[in-house]
């Protein structure tokens, strides 16, 4: 049996993406704001812009940068923690009330599976979710109908959640980059949602690590601890 290439998230790169990303993300907020500004304006005088396929894309573009300027942002501030006792079933119970109706839509297996009486744990749980939603995401667009989606979580000596999909899984070489600023491998990424998921986990003091193999899906499993460090 081929042993599943394996990822496990490395520390010592934060600190220069950050400043790095925090540069970026101010030098293209400005010049965006007024692009957005004068593209209203001129739809404003000139109403007939909006029949032209070219404007179309042109206000497509200028919503990818809105948003990697948001996922910058994100980013940046993902360290920026508001710690305070959660409740982990309330927090995927919510998460599944929100995705199931987009799984019946388009065909696809969704699956959540946790013990009755999780533990709460100290943690920040609007970015805990961020995390998770970013992996259910992910989950979806490399999945097809008829595909499974599977969350699960149990508590022992750490918290332990995972996401994993019978998807199209990920190559070797994808693996290696994976939690990687700006590594992206689908159309339309930023490159960020992992990152930023990764630095979240590691905020808190856990870790994420991921398996996969090509054409057989992919798993993540994230790992928290049940108090928080002092």
């Amino acid at each position: 049996m081929t042993k599943e290439p394996t990822y496990t998230s490395k520390t010592g790169k934060d600190i220069n993406y950050t400043f790095m990303l925090s540069q970026i993300s101010h030098e293209i907020n400005n010049p965006l704001t007024l692009i957005y500004s004068t593209v209203q304006l001129l739809s404003y005088r000139h109403p007939e812009l909006n029949k032209d396929e070219l404007w179309s894309q042109l206000l497509s573009d200028i919503d990818y940068l809105k948003q990697l300027t948001v996922s910058l942002s994100s980013y940046n501030q993902c360290s920026h923690l508001t710690i305070e006792s959660s409740d982990i079933t309330l927090l995927l119970t919510d998460i599944e009330a929100a995705w199931l109706p987009y799984a019946q839509q388009t065909g696809k297996q969704l699956i959540f599976k946790y013990d009755d009486q999780l533990p709460a744990i100290e943690c920040d749980s609007l970015k805990i979710k961020q995390c998770l939603i970013n992996l259910i995401k992910n989950s979806f667009e490399a999945t097809n109908a008829d595909d499974t989606i599977e969350i699960t979580a149990s508590a022992k000596s750490d918290m332990l959640i995972t996401v994993s999909d019978s998807g199209k899984g990920l190559e070797a070489k994808q693996l290696q980059h994976i939690f990687e600023p700006f590594a992206s491998y689908k159309s339309g990424g930023s490159g960020l949602g992992l990152a930023i998921t990764e630095k979240i986990i590691k905020a808190h003091h856990g870790s994420i690590q991921v398996t996969s193999k090509f054409g057989s899906g992919t798993r993540f499993m994230i790992r928290l601890p049940l108090y928080q460090p002092k």
